[in-house]
């Protein structure tokens, strides 16, 4: 199942993040991953870390661009919740079949790696009109969760697309 849920704003998502730490704390073993050619193109690679995340969630680029101009509003992003069924959850979780998890998360970046490819755009200035371009790039941060907030098995992952976008004339611009 997916769900979509926006992140509310940049400043609400750093706060929730530094409050609850729900995003990264995933498990005491692992924390999320960044995934998508966008986080290549910035350098993002490995383990997602917390100061990286809430600055790209922000706008604000590792290479010290800032998306979007000082002081108008940053729509953060999108977390889509891909959630097993809950008889998945049951054999991987408490039967200890890891198989299960990784088909499923390997499931996930391949849908998120379809996304990138056939949906991501932005709009830019193309012959003095703006236009809808795609640009085949997406900033991800992606973390794996094993119960829902009532402390059941409930295998799922968040994919939290930045709204961050590289342009194809290499410009950073909002999804």
């Amino acid at each position: 199942m997916l769900s979509v849920a926006n992140v509310r704003s940049a400043g609400g998502a750093a706060n929730y993040f530094a409050n609850d730490n729900y995003y990264t704390k995933a498990d005491a073993d692992r924390s999320g991953i960044w995934v998508g050619r966008g986080a290549e193109r910035l350098g993002l690679s490995g383990t997602v870390e917390a100061k990286a995340f809430e600055a790209i969630l922000r706008g604000e680029l590792p290479n010290g661009e800032r998306i979007g101009h000082q002081g108008q509003y940053h729509r953060a992003g999108t977390d889509l919740t891909f959630s097993m069924p809950k008889s998945w959850s049951l054999i991987a979780l408490v039967g200890g079949d890891n198989r299960i998890i990784d088909a499923y998360r390997d499931a996930v970046k391949e849908t998120i790696h379809w996304a990138e490819k056939n949906l991501a755009e932005t709009r830019m200035e193309v012959n003095g009109r703006e236009k809808v371009v795609p640009t085949g790039n997406l900033v991800v941060g992606l973390f794996q969760h094993d119960t829902n907030r009532n402390q059941e098995p409930n295998a799922h992952f968040h994919a939290v697309v930045a709204n961050v976008t590289q342009g194809p004339d290499g410009k950073w611009r909002a999804l």
